[in-house]
């Protein structure tokens, strides 16, 4: 009884988000031109835009570079900049202490 009620709270891990569709619309591309980029049909590129739960690393790392983008980008939509972009301009201090405001937040949240 025990045991069940452990699971019960756990509960089924998701898979995060990724932001493709997004991304080719902010680069103006679409299937094709992105086929053009890797050397592959347009079907197959848009098999990985409609079922992004089936990329492996490989593939989000060639979709990214298609896309002029870091492959952790993916999991951000291209209208929010990375905190890394944000303070790319900033002295280094300044980086250090957005990083350890930002892992505060993380265990705090």
């Amino acid at each position: 009884m025990i045991a069940c009620m452990a699971t019960d709270r756990i509960g089924q891990r998701r898979r995060a988000h990724l932001y493709i569709d997004e991304w080719f619309e902010f680069r103006g591309l679409n299937d094709a031109k992105v086929g053009q980029r890797l050397g592959l049909d347009r079907t197959t590129v848009w098999k990985w835009r409609t079922n992004p739960n089936r990329l492996d690393p490989g593939k989000m790392e060639a979709l990214a570079g298609a896309l002029d983008i870091e492959p952790a980008e993916l999991y951000r939509p291209p209208s929010r900049p990375s905190l890394d972009a944000i303070a790319a301009d900033y002295p280094d201090d300044l980086q250090q202490k957005a990083d350890e405001i930002v892992r505060l937040l993380g265990k705090t949240g």
